[in-house]
């Protein structure tokens, strides 16, 4: 009579490890670059509510009111302050929305890079808008 042994041997379990192993260094990468694209969307949406509520201010005051972004956000903004700091230039005519991205998460390493909104609804780099 012979007796058979139950279980998992070390052998299958290093493979089952391996096989893991693999699998996650396929998919991190992947599930990385959608997180930075997914707060590059949360970027522009905030920018885009940025302008809004800056047209909305100058039809009704005839003035754009720059003080809405302050110390990089605002107060209905949405976008994660390690990834990007917002700001408006009005150094430009009549003003643009930027965003910066930085490299506390790895934003930086974003294709897109820094972003930027006109004020005639312009985005740039244009690929990314």
């Amino acid at each position: 009579m012979i007796k058979r042994q139950k279980g998992v041997t070390l052998i299958e379990l290093m493979i089952a490890v391996a096989i893991i192993g693999v699998l996650t260094a396929i998919a991190y990468p992947s599930y990385q670059a959608h997180i930075v694209k997914s707060h590059r969307a949360q970027a522009m949406g905030d920018m885009l509510n940025i302008q809004l509520t800056m047209e909305e201010g100058y039809s009704a005051n005839n003035a754009y009111d720059t003080s809405i972004v302050s110390a990089g956000t605002c107060s209905f903004c949405e976008v994660d302050t390690d990834r990007y700091t917002l700001s408006i230039n009005t150094a430009t005519t009549p003003y643009s929305i930027e965003a910066t991205a930085l490299s506390t998460l790895g934003q930086d390493q974003d294709s897109c890079g820094d972003l930027a909104l006109s004020a005639r609804g312009i985005g740039s780099p244009t690929e990314c808008w």
